[in-house]
């Protein structure tokens, strides 16, 4: 009987130990199946810390940059030839005005062509134009005066100053060689080969010859983005049209160059 219950005793002692060591062996697994989500976890938490800190370098600055200006930027850049009223802005800025009050700025440069006509500088009673500083084109400006400008990239090239039209009225007497010079205004169709310039109420006359050079930029003929050669078939009709602003260097009456204004 005795022997019996002892048997039982540790029978029932074995248990418990496998009990115990069966359960504590359950903790550790899961332990560490606990163990193992968090640092993953940890581990991608860190991964994604260190690529939003690595997309965040990567894309610094972009689209930053702001454009480089030039000189000429503030006149947009425009090439073209302008006849009209050349106004003071600010040192080395000026704008033209054509008898339509259209209005282009420019700038100047250290090699801008000035040369004038009796405003800027030089006589007005001479044949060729006078070479102009920038501080005589500046106070002449401030007044304003007439004058063709051919501009490139928003730069003048170069500013000519028209010849003054002194001691005559509304006469065309520049038909029978009467002046000579660069002057603008509105192209008017007269006779074949015959054509007149108004500007400012006045009106002058001046003839065409087989050589006479004939530009055209989008009127007479060709378009605004290219100086184009024109035939005197092309000027008769838009002199015939009106309303064509054109700068002409004439000779003894004769027009040796008829550049239109680019518009």
């Amino acid at each position: 009987m005795l022997r019996t219950h002892r048997r039982k005793s540790v029978l029932a002692a074995a248990a418990l130990v496998a009990t115990t060591m069966l359960l504590t062996a359950c903790q550790g697994e899961d332990t560490e199946d606990t163990g193992k989500p968090a640092g993953n976890a940890s581990a991608a938490s860190d991964s994604a810390a260190k690529g939003k800190s690595d997309d965040g370098g990567s894309g610094t600055g972009s689209g930053t940059e702001s454009p480089s200006g030039g000189k000429g930027s503030n006149g947009g850049g425009v090439s073209g030839k302008w006849v009209g009223t050349v106004s003071y802005l600010a040192p080395g800025k000026y704008t033209v005005k054509d008898e339509n009050g259209a209005e282009q700025a420019f700038f100047t440069a250290e090699d801008t062509d000035i040369e004038g006509a009796g405003k800027i500088c030089g006589d007005a009673d001479g044949q060729a134009a006078t070479p102009c500083t920038e501080e005589e084109l500046e106070a002449a400006a401030k007044n304003g005066f007439g004058a063709t400008v051919d501009v490139k990239d928003g730069v003048a090239v170069s500013i000519i100053e028209d010849h003054t039209d002194s001691g005559t009225g509304g006469g065309s007497g520049m038909g029978e060689g009467e002046k000579s010079g660069l002057f603008s205004g509105t192209l008017g169709y007269m006779a074949p080969g015959k054509y007149s310039l108004s500007r400012d109420g006045n009106e002058r006359a001046f003839f065409t010859a087989t050589d006479t050079v004939i530009n055209g930029a989008g009127w007479i003929c060709g378009d605004a983005e290219t100086i184009t050669p024109c035939t005197e078939e092309d000027l008769e009709a838009a002199a015939k049209k009106g309303s064509v602003a054109v700068a002409v260097q004439v000779e003894d009456g004769v027009a040796v160059t008829i550049d239109e204004e680019h518009n």
